[in-house]
């Protein structure tokens, strides 16, 4: 027995190893064979521009504009001060905003300590003291200045509903040509930045003036969404701010109180028109090299960043960057049950996500 035991053992272990070698070479050519999903081929730019955000009229005695259905809007200043802002309530990095005069700021230390000097001595408080010191006045110093500026409390009595936007990281900027003598800069910056502990980005046009020392940010121009989404939403924010007029009754009442500023009441409409146009020309840009980039890949789903929701069935359009972030801060969303994409459901035609994620 023991002889016929020892004469079966060798061929059972080759039959073993050989079939291993077999199922291995089988489940290799099985998975080489299987077909690439099919690819609903949608552009991030297209998907912007055709699936925008739906828009509604909004108006006062002074403004009006189209707004997003469902946004919350809130308006402050007046005459050359006149200022608006829309968010939405659900997922407040969603938001564009006009200040026509945000300020002051300081220009010069000497200028702060001069001031608490004189309160010191004891002289009427300074309403701007609490400001920052910005120097140099760029653009982008007083984008990354601006949270404190937001924060003081004469600006939050005069507008509490102000953005409060910290650690900025400048993505990129480009100067704006034909600025007046009287300007000190004028900057298109894109940048990353957090609002209530939340990380967004942001399209931001930022003229700024230095008036006896103390600085404006003038026709201060933001659109913003969580980071990710901001390109999603670019087209459907510019169509709402490219909206925006001021009644000539208003332009006129200005006038008659002799505010000596209320001719810029009136060039509000058409520096917001400018400011889209330059602010479109430049996502356009950047979507354009970012698509000859991807089109050079070979993976088949690489270039398309979708995300599935489960309980709807559909799937939502983001860029890459979003789709990092989500993976690591899904519970900043009420839609924090989204899935990563199922072979089956490339073919979906995706739908805007800056639109669907909140």
């Amino acid at each position: 027995m023991s002889k016929i035991i020892k004469a079966i053992i060798p061929f059972v272990l080759f039959t073993i190893i050989f079939c291993i070698g077999c199922t291995k070479e089988v489940s290799v050519e099985t998975k080489q064979n299987q077909p690439e999903p099919k690819i609903y081929e949608a552009s991030i730019g297209s998907i912007a521009k055709t699936e925008l955000l739906q828009l509604i009229p909004w108006g006062d005695n002074a403004i009006s504009i189209n707004i997003p259905l469902g946004w919350n809007i809130y308006s402050g200043g007046e005459c050359s001060t006149k200022s608006v802002l829309s968010r939405d309530p659900y997922t407040e990095l969603k938001q564009l905003f006009y200040f026509s005069e945000a300020g002051p700021v300081y220009t010069r230390q000497q200028l702060k300590e001069n001031d608490k000097n004189y309160m010191d001595m004891g002289g009427y408080d300074i309403l701007w003291f609490e400001s920052p010191v910005v120097n140099p006045l760029t653009a982008e110093n007083y984008l990354k200045n601006f949270g404190i500026l937001a924060r003081t409390s004469f600006f939050q009595q005069a507008f509490p509903e102000v953005p409060i936007i910290d650690e900025v990281k400048i993505i990129n900027k480009q100067s704006i040509s034909g600025k007046p003598s009287y300007i000190s800069d004028a900057k298109l910056i894109r940048a990353e930045f957090r609002q209530n502990n939340k990380l967004g980005e942001g399209y931001f046009y930022i003229v700024t003036a230095d008036v006896f020392g103390l600085g404006y940010g003038m026709m201060f121009t933001g659109i913003t969404a969580p980071k990710g989404l901001l390109d999603l939403i670019v087209p459907s924010l510019l169509q709402s701010l490219k909206s925006f007029t001021v009644s000539s009754e208003y332009v006129n009442a200005c006038i008659q109180a002799q505010n000596n500023a209320a001719a810029g009441a009136l060039e509000a409409g058409r520096i917001l028109d400018q400011s889209s146009d330059t602010i479109m020309e430049v996502w356009e840009n950047k979507l354009e090299s970012e698509q000859r980039i991807s089109e050079k890949q070979s993976d088949a789903t690489l270039g398309y960043s979708r995300l599935y929701n489960p309980q709807t069935d559909e799937v939502y359009e983001i860029t890459p960057e979003f789709y990092e972030y989500y993976q690591n801060h899904s519970n900043e969303f009420e839609l924090n049950y989204l899935q990563k994409m199922p072979d089956d459901k490339w073919s979906y035609a995706p739908l805007n996500g800056a639109q669907y994620i909140k």
